[in-house]
């Protein structure tokens, strides 16, 4: 019974060191840092035999997808070459 015990404990404390290690690992320090570049245009769709100007980003309607993880920082720039003002909702 005293060996079960023994081993127990054993692996008990390997298990929590082992959480720890994976908590240090996947520490703010290795977040990402990421930069997109986002150019809003007007551009001219043709759809059921009709032509159409919409706003898009980077030549896509809806505009690309940023992927991101709790801590990362990411870096945004926009460059408006449509002739309105425009506002981004994020």
């Amino acid at each position: 019974m005293m060996g079960f015990v023994k081993n127990y404990f054993i692996l008990l404390v390997a298990c929590c060191l082992l959480v720890y290690t994976a908590a240090f690992l996947t520490s703010p320090a290795d977040a990402a840092r990421d930069h997109y570049r986002f150019v809003v245009r007007d551009t001219r769709f043709k759809r059921l035999c009709s032509s159409k100007k919409m706003l898009t980003v980077n030549k896509q309607f809806p505009g690309p997808t940023i992927y991101a993880r709790k801590g990362d920082t990411i870096y945004v720039n926009v460059i408006n070459k449509s002739k309105f003002n425009i506002t981004i909702h994020w």
